[in-house]
């Protein structure tokens, strides 16, 4: 039987799935929207509250990993685990996926296998409706060129010290040394953002094609 990614030790990993930064793609923005629509009609729509094209992928410009983050917020009757099956079969979870239940949250990933990246490659975050950061984040890069363009200059930073061994990029074994490099940036932009948008992603009904 083929090994899973969940099985590959950390040197496995890294030579699979190495961390590499490209320029903007415009069509970020439809691989978005067709696996937005993809998903909407896998799941019940009654479940999907809300749902976003978040990270650096939904910034123009800005230097990111080639993947699509999505956030879908759920209803808080829905079935969890039924929907969580019913993506399996646009290959949502199937091989990688990470789960915490306070808060809940799901991680769902789409276009990683032991064979390495396939050509378009999804996050997709499930949680319950709530005033998530993500959108503040991204909302604020949308916002301020200057403060995007830093804070590519420091992924690159990141990356460097990375492959230089300077940083680690698995500590314990986990896969978050790049995010967790980022994380005070990223967290001081957000209390900025949260400063300036005010409530404006506060929990309140919204139909699905709503961004």
């Amino acid at each position: 039987m083929a090994k899973r990614v969940s099985e590959l030790t950390p040197e496995e990993f890294q030579k699979t799935f190495p961390i590499v930064l490209k320029p903007y793609n415009p069509a970020y923005k439809d691989w978005y929207e067709a696996e937005k629509e993809l998903i909407l009609r896998t799941v019940s729509r009654s479940d999907v509250v809300r749902i976003q094209h978040i990270g650096s992928s939904a910034v123009p410009g800005l230097i990111a990993k080639p993947i699509v983050d999505i956030l879908m917020e759920i209803d808080g009757a829905c079935k969890v685990n039924d929907m969580l099956e019913a993506l399996k079969a646009i290959d949502f979870g199937v091989e990688m996926t990470t789960k915490s239940e306070n808060p809940f949250r799901v991680l769902l990933t789409k276009g990683m296998t032991c064979d390495g990246f396939a050509e378009k490659v999804f996050f997709l975050h499930v949680r319950y409706l709530g005033d998530w950061n993500e959108p503040y984040f991204r909302d604020y890069l949308l916002a301020h060129p200057d403060a995007a363009l830093e804070y590519g200059r420091l992924k690159e930073k990141i990356l460097d010290d990375i492959n230089a061994g300077r940083l680690e990029r698995m500590p314990n074994g986990r896969p978050n040394g790049y995010s967790r490099a980022k994380l005070a940036f990223v967290q001081e932009l957000t209390a900025k953002a949260r400063q300036e948008f005010g409530d404006r992603y506060k929990p309140k009904r919204f139909q699905p094609d709503e961004t």
